[in-house]
């Protein structure tokens, strides 16, 4: 029988959930739905946990789980909200209609241990609980965090207020759009390429897309991929709105390295979510200004799967 671990990362877009070896190899993967409690309802959370969880397990039938660690946006330090997925995620592991997979060896004196999502990818970024992280997905937020515990957070506020995140290059792209068409009552190239992806014959119809029952933040947040191939090509309104949202993760960046002591050996600045790893020009930026201006920062490291920062945290609360 295999003796394994679970770590979870659930984000504003996805859940994602792999089973781990004493090794911290990874032998089962599985996805689900969000599971930012601030974003959508408990129902919808144990969905998209029971699901990740489910597919990470599906192929391994002889196993035993020694310890979960779930990184969940939304979260924070909130001591109920914890609690409260930290329960879903036993239900789930106990409960023989909720998972037959593992109900007959589950583990009783499993070890599960939810987080903010800003701790799993530092620790995955950075090795260890020491250094900055930020992350800019469908929100954003920068965390710094010392080996001696002290803990700053600067932002996080959700998506409808985070600088820099993907909702916010969104937003300003809409802005954009709908301003250039009141001026002059034509479609920029940003415009046309949002009808595009949203199959709208008018800017016109914008309006109505942004606020039908239907649409979800992450259709919004989803246009910072638009923006940013529109920027590729020459788009000068596309690049401002990338410059823009650099420059305010940059200055929550800066606002937590200088609030926080990460002593002599300084710290590392680890860069997550969607628009760090997928959007150059803001990636580009804020890379050159925290090597000119924060010479705290030693190393800048790209983060592409925070969910191996709770494998690492879970293999860290298990007897393995």
């Amino acid at each position: 029988m295999k003796r394994c671990v679970l770590g979870i990362d659930g984000g504003g877009t996805k859940t994602v959930c792999v089973l781990a070896t004493s090794d911290g190899k990874v032998i089962g993967r599985g996805s689900g739905g969000p599971a930012n409690p601030n974003l959508v309802s408990a129902p919808e959370i144990k969905e998209a946990l029971q699901k990740a969880i489910l597919g990470a397990i599906h192929d391994h039938p002889e196993l035993w789980i020694e310890a979960v660690c779930a990184g969940i946006a939304g979260v924070g330090s909130s001591e109920e909200k914890q609690v409260a997925v930290s329960n879903v995620i036993w239900q789930i592991l106990s409960t023989p209609p909720l998972c037959r997979a593992l109900s007959e060896r589950f583990n009783p004196s499993l070890h599960i241990e939810v987080v903010s999502d800003v701790v799993i990818a530092l620790v995955a970024g950075a090795g260890e609980r020491h250094g900055i992280v930020t992350i800019s997905g469908t929100g954003s937020v920068v965390y710094g965090e010392t080996v001696k515990g002290h803990k700053i957070k600067v932002g996080g506020w959700g998506y409808h207020l985070d600088e820099g995140s993907g909702y916010e290059i969104g937003r300003m792209a809409l802005k954009e759009i709908l301003k250039a068409y009141d001026v002059s009552g034509g479609t920029t190239p940003l415009a046309q390429r949002v009808l595009n992806v949203w199959n709208l014959r008018s800017v016109r119809d914008v309006v109505n897309y942004i606020y039908q029952k239907t649409t979800k933040p992450t259709d919004i947040a989803n246009l910072a991929k638009i923006v940013n191939s529109a920027a590729g090509a020459g788009d000068e309104a596309s690049k401002e709105i990338l410059r823009k949202a650099a420059s305010d993760l940059y200055s929550d960046i800066s606002a937590v390295a200088k609030q926080i002591d990460f002593g002599k050996e300084g710290a590392a600045l680890v860069l997550s979510g969607g628009v760090l790893t997928n959007v150059e020009i803001v990636r580009e930026i804020i890379v050159e200004k925290v090597r000119v201006e924060l010479p705290a920062i030693k190393s800048i490291q790209l983060c592409r799967e925070p969910v191996k920062g709770a494998v690492v945290l879970a293999l860290k609360n298990s007897t393995l």
